[in-house]
């Protein structure tokens, strides 16, 4: 049985839950051992999704993209979570300020400020990234679909007001290769 997009999108990520930071591992930004995770960079290439409708139940398949965007990530190495996320209570604790999008010659963040609030890094099962562009509009990253293997990742980003009010004119998602403990990244000028 296919899962909607929709519901799929929407239940993943906490992004109005008090999410936290991971600490981090070392200076070096890489990291070893079973409670570490190693730093990553993530170059994916995103489309915008330009036929979402909340209305209809549509899967993954269903969904049509436009374009091609370039769009990098670094997620610096940090202590792998032993506990559960945090709740939508819980105050979110600092985030890396090695966290951050290298890359985005689109602008596809334009009018989000740099950095991000909240980080919930649950690799490799998850990684959930928001921002706050003017209350209560947030901008929210998912990284999902984590193939450690083969070195992939899928990315899925937007702008909203709550869980269920995604402005569907700024929905992008696509493939990324993941490039693990490459040190602390530096913006390309």
């Amino acid at each position: 049985m296919k899962s909607s997009f929709l519901k799929l999108a929407l239940a993943l990520p906490i992004f109005t839950a008090g999410a936290c930071a991971n600490t981090p591992a070392d200076a070096s930004g890489d990291a070893s051992g079973d409670d570490r995770i190693a730093a990553r960079t993530l170059r994916c290439t995103l489309g915008h999704a330009i036929n979402l409708d909340p209305a209809k139940d549509q899967t993954m398949d269903d969904i049509r993209y436009e374009g091609s965007y370039p769009f990098t990530l670094f997620l610096p190495a940090t202590t792998r979570r032993v506990g559960p996320p945090p709740g939508a209570t819980d105050v979110a604790e600092p985030v890396d300020p090695a966290t951050r999008v290298i890359d985005d010659p689109a602008g596809l963040r334009r009018g989000v400020p740099d950095g991000f609030a909240r980080v919930v890094d649950l690799w490799p099962d998850r990684v959930e990234m928001t921002q706050v562009i003017q209350a209560p509009l947030v901008h929210f990253i998912v990284i999902n679909q984590i193939d450690t293997n083969q070195g992939t990742a899928n990315l899925f980003m937007t702008t909203a007001t709550d869980i269920a009010a995604m402005n569907l004119k700024t929905v992008y998602q696509g493939p990324c290769k993941v490039e693990s403990g490459s040190g602390r990244a530096k913006l390309r000028s």
